[in-house]
């Protein structure tokens, strides 16, 4: 063969080669990169000789690709990951949740004055719409009536005590003028009987005692001196025997009982001089000073028994009062068991506190039931206008104010709309650190359906602004030793990152409003260097 046709058959070999590769780098898929060398044509040409090698080119190949690209991927991997501060609409959302509470509602709660027993007679049904002045419920009356009359039967006696104690008064504020006269003149008389026993009779008993006793001695005496005197003479006479000894006899007698009579008569006077006398003289020394001491007494006790029967005059009329009182107080508890609707509106059993329904048992209004005084019983509402109450968060609650609107979802109603202003925001938290929040529902938003009592869900948007400077919250830091300075980090040109202060305003779950120390444009770090 020629050397002409020799380079001819190198040529096109070398084209078929040229094609072949061409045809293999267009099927690639983009972004791949090829770090193999195009093989030279001579190696294209030995191929056909060489199949072992042919094989192994296409795993070379790929071997190759992949640890270009592990090394791709180790370089965007220690790179910092960033993200360009730009502006944009931010806002701040507050959900809360509420319930819907009538403007206008009257609790029905019996506050009974003296009776305490309620037991209910009959009660309108849970829903029932009633109008002004409707029988509502109604409470056994029966007990209480007993009590009113027997009440005023009590105070009839009462009033006739009364009258009874006036009278005695009366007679006795009379009768104390005598009653102390009578009391000077028996103590002056005491006193004039005691100096009469004194002077007159305690004397004269003693003189009586010594004379009786001297007359027995005299008696004595003369008896023995006749005696002397009639023997004397009948010695000298000549009368009879018989007529001598009867008369001597008679005289001897006489003087056996002088003698006796004496000694009586001296016992008498010894008897009376030591116990007699002193005993007597004891005894009304004694009586005086009794009859003085109850003269002082019934001096002394003549008032006290007057302000006594006063007292108890004056107890008796305010038991008259007090009985006046509680019959006054019954009666106005009899009127209050008859309950009758205060306004038109629908008739709840139990209460609503802070908007919430709290629902009595229907049970506890069936005939026969036992209600305890001051309980809130029955709720009249008006359905119309209805207000909205919440509880704020404590964390939310400075971000709330009156006159912000809220977007409102009922939960029984999906899909129905309606919207409400805030009305007023507590300024002291309730239990749980919340506030009490009211707002007012626009009325053409409201469905007819959605009666008080009822929750819904409810979305405030308190900050928003169109253009703001925001940043991911991960991106921002605070300084160890002062929370209160805060900072980012810049990505600058030079690769390294540069600590920027920054004056931040209000954030939310996914963004932070940067006010100053960064431009839009700035590209920051998201997360904090790892030499720091």
């Amino acid at each position: 063969m020629s050397r002409f046709s020799l380079g001819r058959l190198l040529l096109a070999a070398l084209l078929v080669t040229c094609i072949t590769v061409g045809q293999a780098t267009a099927q690639a898929p983009s972004g791949k990169k090829h770090n193999h060398k195009a093989k030279k044509p001579a190696e294209a040409a030995k191929q056909p000789d060489k199949p072992a090698e042919a094989a192994k080119a296409p795993a070379a190949e790929k071997k190759a690709t992949e640890a270009a690209k592990a090394t791709d991927d180790k370089k965007e991997a220690a790179k910092p990951a960033t993200q360009k501060v730009k502006k944009g609409p931010f806002r701040i959302e507050v959900a809360l949740d509420g319930v819907f509470e009538a403007q206008n509602q009257s609790e029905l709660a019996l506050h009974p004055q003296e009776w305490p027993q309620l037991s209910v007679l009959k009660a309108v049904d849970h829903g029932t719409a009633v109008k002004q002045g409707d029988l509502v419920l109604v409470f056994d009356t029966e007990k209480i009536d007993h009590a009113i009359t027997d009440l005023r039967s009590e105070m009839q006696l009462n009033e006739l005590a009364v009258h009874a104690a006036e009278a005695q008064l009366a007679a006795l504020e009379k009768i104390a003028p005598l009653d102390a006269d009578a009391n000077e003149r028996a103590r002056r008389m005491t006193l004039e009987d005691w100096k009469l026993y004194q002077e007159v009779e305690k004397p004269l008993s003693i003189k009586v005692n010594e004379y009786r006793f001297k007359a027995a001695q005299e008696g004595l005496e003369y008896a023995e001196e006749e005696y002397r005197q009639l023997e004397k003479m009948y010695k000298a006479d000549d009368l009879r025997e018989e007529t001598e000894k009867i008369v001597l006899r008679r005289a001897k007698n006489g003087v056996d009982r002088a003698k006796l009579n004496l000694e009586l008569a001296q016992a008498s006077y010894e008897e009376a001089k030591k116990l007699s006398l002193p005993r007597q003289d004891e005894k009304t020394k004694e009586q005086t000073q009794r009859a003085l001491i109850d003269v002082e007494f019934s001096a002394a006790s003549l008032p006290l028994a007057m302000n006594k029967h006063r007292l108890e005059l004056e107890k008796l009329r305010v038991a008259r009062s007090q009985g006046e009182d509680k019959l006054k107080k019954l009666i106005a508890d009899r009127e209050a068991m008859i309950v009758k609707a205060p306004m038109d509106g629908i008739v709840y059993y139990g209460r609503f506190v802070h908007g919430k329904w709290v629902a009595g048992s229907v049970e506890t209004l069936h005939r026969g039931a036992t209600v305890m005084p001051h309980e809130i019983i029955l709720t009249v509402v008006q359905p119309r206008p209805l207000t909205i109450r919440a509880s704020v968060p404590e964390s939310q609650a400075q971000r709330i104010h009156a006159g912000q609107q809220a977007f409102v979802q009922p939960v029984g109603f999906v899909g129905q709309n309606l919207t409400a202003v805030v009305q007023r925001v507590g300024t002291v938290p309730m239990s749980g650190n919340n506030f009490d929040c009211q707002l007012v529902v626009a009325a053409d938003t409201l469905n007819g359906a959605i009666m008080p009592g009822m929750n819904c869900e409810m979305k405030l948007i308190p900050y928003k602004k169109t253009d703001a400077l925001t940043v991911p919250p991960k991106a921002v830091f605070s300084d160890d030793f002062d929370p209160s300075k805060q900072y980012v980090y810049l990505q600058t040109k030079g690769g390294k990152p540069q600590k920027r202060d920054v004056k931040l305003g209000e954030r939310n779950d996914k963004q932070v409003e940067v006010l100053a120390g960064l431009a839009e444009g700035d590209e920051i770090l998201l997360d904090k260097p790892k030499e720091e």
